[in-house]
């Protein structure tokens, strides 16, 4: 299951917080969740627990588009090759 919360941050900014799992089948909705340009997304991905090669690809494309990581795990920071935050 994949809890998808967005919160705006100011006028040009939403927080884009994922919950739980990422799998394909929920690929479709992050992207209808990123309806604005992703340099206008902050990715709080703390409470993702698991991501599949298909989301971890779709969450890599946003933060090379220009969404910024606002919090990460440990284990989606290592599947994304990232730093966590």
């Amino acid at each position: 299951m994949l809890r998808i919360t967005r919160l705006p941050i100011d006028e040009s900014t939403n927080l884009l917080k994922l919950e739980g799992t990422l799998l394909e089948p929920w690929i479709e909705e992050i992207k209808r969740s990123v309806s604005s340009s992703p340099s206008a997304i902050k990715l709080d991905l703390s409470a993702l627990t698991f991501a599949d090669a298909a989301g971890i690809k779709v969450l890599a494309n946003l933060i090379r588009r220009g969404a910024m990581l606002a919090a990460c795990s440990g284990y989606i920071a290592a599947l994304l090759h990232v730093e966590k935050s």
